[in-house]
């Protein structure tokens, strides 16, 4: 009797080491999936963000393309400002030019004139 409670007693505890055995097999299996689940999803958040650093390029040149056109449309309203606000000055050196050229045709044909 003796011997069958001792046998009984090793193989319960053989058994519940095979069920623990199982279910640490169970758990590190687990977090082998786990442990690829995290590297799919590395790969993932490393794929996204190439893919924002991308577009985040692309953003860049197209601003960069705003900024030159605004340059240049700044560039022209610059110029033709300075034409407005310049143009009295030149109507004035002109008229000033075309007198003096007119009084000194008028003089030679005085001068034509007076011989």
């Amino acid at each position: 009797m003796r011997n069958i409670i001792v046998s009984l007693i090793l193989i319960l505890s053989i058994n519940t080491q095979l069920v623990a055995q199982d279910k640490t097999d169970i758990i590190l299996q687990e977090i082998r999936n786990i442990k690829e689940e995290i590297k799919d999803i590395k790969q993932d958040i490393k794929v996204l963000r190439e893919d924002m650093n991308k577009r985040f390029e692309q953003v860049d040149k197209r601003f960069e393309q705003v900024d030159r056109r605004l340059d240049f449309m700044q560039n022209i309203l610059y110029a033709l400002m300075g034409l407005i606000f310049s143009s009295p000055f030149i109507a004035i050196y002109l008229r000033d030019k075309k007198e003096t050229e007119d009084k000194k045709n008028f003089d030679q044909i005085k001068s034509i004139n007076l011989s």
